[in-house]
């Protein structure tokens, strides 16, 4: 039986995924393109093929994370018989466990967040736009249905955003245990769903 050639798209998916693991536990910068290499069972010289150098896979991990989480994301806003306000939790607390639950088997992924936070701020900032939006959709079905009363969706997102950034941002989830997390995000979200509502 013929065996099907890979494609750039599965060479590339096939290193991102062992990257994304050595980074996982030993961090970027301890991560040699030789051991990437190792992990895919291809030369160095076929990886550089697909990538210049660790800063570019470090990129694409870190883009493909962006994705994974949009996707989750746009699934809670899909989600059907929820009120605005039950979507909201539902955002911040998928987001919440999303992110533990990348760092809770890989913590030294926390070296690729700063990687980014530092040297491509630019994509990080894009990427907070594109929650943003996602989460100005809520918003607005809370105002549509009643529920909300909200004079700017945009402006309000961005302060939801905010005021939740630690149960967000694994620079600040990273110094509290996720039970406090957890019982800290519902009780902040309960707080904004009240100021939120049409009074």
């Amino acid at each position: 039986m013929k065996t099907l050639e890979k494609t750039p798209s599965d060479v590339k998916n096939k290193i991102l995924e062992a990257a994304h693991a050595r980074f996982g536990q030993y961090g970027m910068g301890k991560t040699t393109m030789a051991e990437i290499a190792r992990d895919c069972d291809m030369s160095v010289g076929n990886l550089y093929r697909y990538y210049e150098n660790k800063t570019e896979i470090g990129i694409d991990c870190c883009k493909g994370c962006f994705t994974e989480k949009k996707a989750l994301l746009r699934e809670v806003i899909s989600r059907p018989n929820l009120t605005a306000g039950q979507r909201l939790e539902a955002f911040v607390m998928e987001t919440l466990y999303y992110i533990s639950g990348q760092f809770a088997e890989q913590p030294r992924l926390f070296e690729l967040v700063i990687f980014m936070s530092t040297e491509h701020k630019e994509l990080v900032d894009q990427h907070l736009k594109e929650v943003q939006s996602l989460l100005t959709e809520i918003l607005s079905e809370g105002n549509k249905t009643g529920e909300f009363d909200i004079a700017d969706v945009m402006t309000t997102s961005g302060m939801i955003l905010a005021a939740t950034m630690k149960f967000t941002a694994p620079h600040f989830m990273s110094m509290f245990p996720l039970k406090q997390l957890e019982k800290e995000a519902k009780g902040v979200v309960q707080l904004l769903i009240k100021g939120l509502a049409r009074h």
